[in-house]
């Protein structure tokens, strides 16, 4: 794959867990979007150590033991240790932290090409593959520019936009409702009124203006 599905599953993720204690699947906050798409990305990590000169038929090598379901879990309960220092819940971060990298092995398992996954190591070396086969595979590198490429990248992006329309949603609806509110603060004879708690502004008209020649502002002299 091209790396996008697997960060649109690790947003969905951050979403699902939503960050700071008390918020929901509602309201994720940045942070945990962030470090959850970064996580769900920790399994390619192994192509760095192939550049640097490891063997790439081994467990070190591309979808190797950094691919499999006992690395999952170790980095699950790093991000349970991480989670009291941020003062976030730890089994559900644990959680998510193991389901966004365990993930990662699954849609590479159902990709088109490529090779197969260590899954079960250390226990097996074997390497593993779906009988089906349902997402692209989009060539790595500078490849991923040409015509081929770029209609299997065209074709991930349509698959997965909707899981990242989901995940960042509330983000993209704040955005909107900030620009909405500014446009509508600029718009002549209104002004803008705080309300109170969730911070919706609403339009109040201006007060009216007296006209000169009313006999009450005449001097009486």
């Amino acid at each position: 794959m091209a790396s996008f599905g697997h960060v649109a599953v690790g947003l969905l993720a951050g979403r699902l867990h939503g960050g700071t204690p008390g918020s929901s699947a509602r309201r994720a906050s940045a942070g945990a979007l962030a470090l959850f798409a970064a996580v769900s990305m920790l399994p390619d990590a192994d192509v760095f150590l192939v550049a640097m000169g490891a063997s790439d038929a081994g467990a070190i090598g591309h979808r190797g033991a950094s691919h499999s379901l006992s690395i999952a879990l170790g980095i699950g309960l790093l991000c349970a240790m991480a989670a009291r220092r941020l003062g976030w819940p730890v089994l559900r971060t644990a959680m998510a932290g193991t389901l966004a990298v365990a993930s990662h092995a699954l849609l590479d398992v159902l990709g088109s090409g490529g090779r197969g996954l260590m899954v079960f190591w250390p226990w097996s070396s074997t390497r593993f593959f779906s009988p089906w086969r349902v997402f692209p595979d989009a060539p790595r590198g500078i490849k991923l520019l040409s015509h081929a490429g770029l209609i299997e990248l065209a074709i991930e992006l349509a698959i997965f936009s909707p899981i990242t329309l989901y995940a960042l949603w509330p983000q993209i609806r704040d955005r909107i409702g900030r620009v909405w509110n500014r446009r509508q603060g600029r718009a002549p004879g209104l002004r803008l009124v705080e309300g109170e708690g969730d911070g919706v502004r609403s339009a109040a008209s201006a007060p009216s203006v007296v006209p000169e020649q009313d006999p009450r502002l005449r001097s009486s002299g």
